[in-house]
């Protein structure tokens, strides 16, 4: 082999060394990128979570102590609010595997891969 093929044979070695260590750089970073923007996704939909929460529950037991108020019965008040949690419970329990489970299953996915800066 002459030198000039030597030379270029070392050239394009190096050049391949670097786009492989190019590639795994960028493949670290595009990661990292779509951690931190489902941690910050799930940081914040916790938060509206948690108020979302907090808001039924007290809306729980206004709704419960009014209904105890007409029914001169707070017993009666908090039971038929546990009736109709009751009611809820099952009728998510029937449906989760058509509706709830599909939608979740969607909302993650399009978390983790629709990323994109607008």
């Amino acid at each position: 082999m002459s030198e000039t093929q030597e030379q270029n044979q070392q050239d394009i070695v190096s050049l391949l060394k670097e786009y492989i260590t190019t590639k795994l750089e960028l493949a670290r970073l595009s990661a990292i990128e779509r951690l931190t923007v489902v941690v910050s996704s799930l940081i914040t939909i916790s938060c509206v979570v948690v108020a979302a929460l907090l808001t039924f529950l007290f809306a729980s037991l206004t709704l419960a102590f009014f209904l105890g108020e007409l029914l001169d019965s707070y017993a009666a008040g908090f039971g038929i609010v546990a009736l109709l949690y009751l009611v809820v419970a099952i009728v998510i329990a029937k449906t989760k595997e058509k509706y709830i489970n599909k939608y979740l299953q969607d909302f993650i996915v399009k978390l983790i891969f629709n990323n994109k800066k607008k």
